[in-house]
């Protein structure tokens, strides 16, 4: 690969999807030397909601006691090289370019999705460089996922699990449930977040089955808000921790969960409050306070929010937390891909807008016209318009003299957050 090759297009020539499996992975890992049989231990994180966060807050609670921590995550907001942490720093440029050339050298034009070409890089970065663990989130579903040739986790985590992706996961909980619990291995440790009844019997059958030691959400562990502070419950102690720096009641739980898998990994007091604290997980309810837009921008008590959910149990979310915003405007600012449940993540929160804008988000073809969103919108009885483009809605809404204070979300597709934070400086 010459190194005038622009990376980007090289990336763009291994499709975004391909049917699901884990044959193409596990031929191109042989062939570079299996690096993915030489991980530091392995936490391994399926779910539809919530694993970017808790995989946050235990990266932050093991580095608290001077852990080193390799991590793979997906999506990335705006460089490609955010997917890859190697001991806690985002992977060299030019080293991430040298492993994408062997990888791609190895494949020798063999059918490779984009995903999976990531996945090998990712085994190949850990397996080079030093580390005290690993932590994997799944890209897509759990059994045939790219990330699932791990065969020995330390730790399997499986956060809520609600619809989405059901063009390859199935159509209900059930059986969505039932490729996201293929990543529960024998013998393993189990955490389990908060769940749809249905989904935890799944996940509960096969933990079983599977003879898992397994800590479960309301049964071993729970957590309660009090006051500025909330307590973590389990059977063996009671900790009264600080409230997580990620916005939104529902970090509460990601929190409790960390908390509960930190303590099984020997983390003392001192380590979960960092885990807390220290917490960076940019795109999730992130109110902006510098850049070309900041919420000072917007009037007194503006603020200007992003958060990259997509799906109707991450408007669920988002719909807590507009509740208790104090007496103002809302504004939504929304772009979405069109495989995606647009009305479903409009109604919970359309109590709460006080006017919708539409966008087609920059540079993804498969994003929902801004006229269709319209129209959805206002079948629901919210007041919408299409915008003409971020820049130029937010300039609207800055100009606008209102009594109220203003808050503004842009939401919808984490695409369109790393389309906001790139331009924004």
């Amino acid at each position: 690969m010459e190194e005038k090759k622009d990376i980007k297009k090289i990336l763009n020539s291994f499709p975004k999807r391909l049917d699901l499996n884990k044959l193409r992975i596990s031929k191109l890992l042989k062939k570079l030397g299996n690096p993915h049989e030489n991980l530091p231990p392995v936490i391994h994180v399926a779910g539809t909601n919530g694993k970017g966060s808790t995989i946050a807050f235990i990266k932050a609670g093991l580095e608290s006691r001077g852990d080193k921590v390799h991590v793979f995550t997906s999506p990335h907001l705006i460089e490609i090289t955010e997917r890859i942490l190697i001991a806690g720093d985002k992977i060299k440029k030019k080293y991430f370019n040298l492993l994408i050339e062997k990888c791609i050298v190895a494949n020798n034009g063999n059918d490779l999705s984009f995903f999976e070409l990531l996945t090998a890089v990712a085994f190949l970065a850990f397996a080079q460089n030093k580390a005290d663990w690993t932590i994997l989130e799944v890209g897509l579903g759990g059994r045939l996922d790219s990330t699932n040739v791990i065969n020995n986790p330390v730790m399997s985590i499986i956060t809520p699990i609600s619809m989405d992706h059901q063009e390859f996961l199935g159509t209900n909980i059930e059986k969505i449930a039932l490729e996201k619990c293929g990543i529960i291995k024998n013998n393993s440790n189990l955490i389990i977040s908060k769940q749809h009844k249905s989904a935890l019997n799944i996940i509960k059958k096969i933990s079983e089955k599977s003879n898992c030691k397994t800590s479960i959400y309301e049964t071993d562990f729970k957590a309660k808000k009090i006051n500025n502070s909330f307590i973590f419950y389990s059977k063996r102690k009671k900790i009264i921790l600080p409230l997580p720096l990620l916005a939104g009641s529902h970090q509460i739980e990601n929190a409790a969960v960390s908390i509960e898998a930190l303590i099984k990994l020997k983390c003392r007091k001192k380590n979960l409050i960092d885990a807390l604290m220290k917490v960076n997980w940019p795109g999730r309810l992130q109110k902006i306070i510098a850049g070309t837009f900041s919420s000072k921008d917007f009037g007194t008590n503006g603020e200007l929010f992003i958060d990259g959910g997509h799906n109707v149990a991450a408007s669920v979310s988002l719909s807590k937390w507009m509740k208790n915003l104090d007496d103002c405007e809302l504004y939504l600012i929304i772009g979405m891909m069109n495989n995606k449940d647009l009305e479903g993540f409009l109604k919970p929160i359309k109590p709460f807008i006080n006017k919708l804008f539409a966008i087609g988000i920059p540079f993804q073809e498969n994003s929902y016209d801004p006229n269709e969103i319209v129209r959805k919108s206002k079948i629901l009885g919210i007041n919408s318009q299409v915008g003409e483009n971020l820049e130029n809605i937010l300039k609207l809404l800055i100009s606008e003299k209102k009594n109220k204070s203003k808050k503004i979300l842009i939401t919808g597709s984490l695409y369109l957050v790393g389309y906001f934070l790139e331009k924004n400086g």
